[in-house]
Parts: C-alpha cells; structure tokens; sequence
C-alpha cells in the first residue's frame, strides 16, 4: 500500500522520518535551497501565499529562477484567501503569475482557497490551464464541491472535510495531506476511506494512481501494509 502526502508544512528530521510514505513538502522560494538539502527523499511544492502576496515581488522573481529545480514537482500554493491577507486586486495578480509559471513549466499547481470559490472558479475558466489545480485541504459544501468538480479542479483532501461532498468528487481527483496538522497520513487516509465506504488499500491504491498520473516523479515509498505494525 503506497501512502502519499501531496501537502505538507512539515517533516521530521529524515533519519527518523518514517519511510512508508511520499510527501511533497511546501516551502517559499527562499527556503528552498536549504530544504533541498536537508530534505533529500521528499519532493517540493514552492510558491507564494495569498496572506503574504503584497509586497512579493521579489520572492516572484526568484521563484521563477528556481521552479525549473526537478525536486520541485507542483507550484504553490498560492491562491486567493477572503477572510485573511490582502485585498483581492493585490492577491489575484500573484496568483496569476503562478499560473503562468505552472502552465510555463508543465507542473501542477497547489491551491490555497477560503471564501473564493467565485473567483477561482472564473479564474480557471478563463485561464482554460493544461496542467491540473489541486485545491488543498477542501472543506467545501456539496454545492461547491459540484462547482469546482465542473471547473476542472482536483481535491488534497486533510484530517477535516466535508463528508457529504466526497460523493461528489470523482475519486480520479483525489489526494490526501497532513497541511499543518501532526495527524499521520494513514490516519487521513482511514478517515477518507470509511467517509467513502471503501476499503483502506483500495483507496490508497486509487490515490497512488492518481499520484502517478499527475506527479509522475514523486518518490514511490516502499508499500506499507498495517499488519507490519501490528
């Protein structure tokens, strides 16, 4: 059973990190030269937050000269946030440029979405990307997750969602990640799998393919299986 994290903000040291999993860990631009180093088994998503897209142009610029960088697999997150950072009209030019840079580089974009389902949904109509967006830790309603389903958009689902929108999002679009929380990947994927009434290693299996399709160089960890454990 392959186990993937398609996004988080934190890993253990590597000498103790566990192996049974793949990550793909967020950083800013100017935290990746190091975190390449230190982190040499995981991939990378980089790009910059919509709560700190004022005044970045800079971290803009050095993104662009590092994103070709094959650890980093996706670009991101960025996004538009209403109800934290600045006003509309600073953060969508920002968001915009990421587009351009996944669209440019042909590597999936991770995004960042609170109360901006309307934007983002024109947004993505207009901008009619070729490379997947992946709205992460979706929390949305049904009706929203129908919308963004028709748009085009995937889901990174995390240890809090919407059970009743999960029947709504084709399980070709799906992903599962720990963001900030310290909850284990297995216990995110146990949750989503009984929320769908499947077996754990069937949808594990499903999310593996999905990984293989969009991150096609995202690390295979060695399989897990929870009787090693037991």
């Amino acid at each position: 059973m392959e186990l993937y994290d398609i996004h988080t903000h934190q890993i253990l040291l590597e000498d103790n990190d566990d192996p049974y999993h793949s990550c793909i860990l967020d950083v800013y631009p100017l935290e990746f030269e190091v975190a390449k180093v230190t982190y040499k088994r995981h991939s990378f998503s980089c790009g910059i937050h919509p709560w700190y897209s004022e005044d970045s142009e800079s971290q803009l610029n050095y993104l662009f000269e590092i994103a070709t960088d094959s650890r980093i697999i996706a670009i991101g997150e960025t996004g538009l946030d209403k109800l934290k950072g600045p006003a509309f009209n600073i953060q969508i030019p920002v968001f915009m440029r990421h587009i351009e840079l996944s669209e440019q580089l042909e590597k999936p974009l991770i995004v960042h979405a609170v109360k901006a389902w309307e934007q983002l949904y024109h947004i993505r109509k207009e901008t009619k990307p070729t490379q997947p967006w992946i709205i992460h830790g979706f929390r949305g309603n049904p009706q929203i997750a129908q919308q963004m389903v028709r748009a085009g958009y995937m889901f990174s689902i995390g240890d809090k969602f919407n059970v009743e929108s999960l029947s709504f999002i084709p399980k070709e679009s799906l992903f599962c990640e720990t963001d900030e929380s310290e909850i284990d990947i297995r216990d995110v994927y146990q949750q989503v799998a009984d929320a769908l009434n499947i077996d754990i290693e069937e949808f594990a299996a499903q999310v593996a393919e999905n990984v293989h399709r969009v991150f096609p160089t995202l690390q295979t960890p060695p399989p897990f299986f929870a009787e090693e454990n037991e």
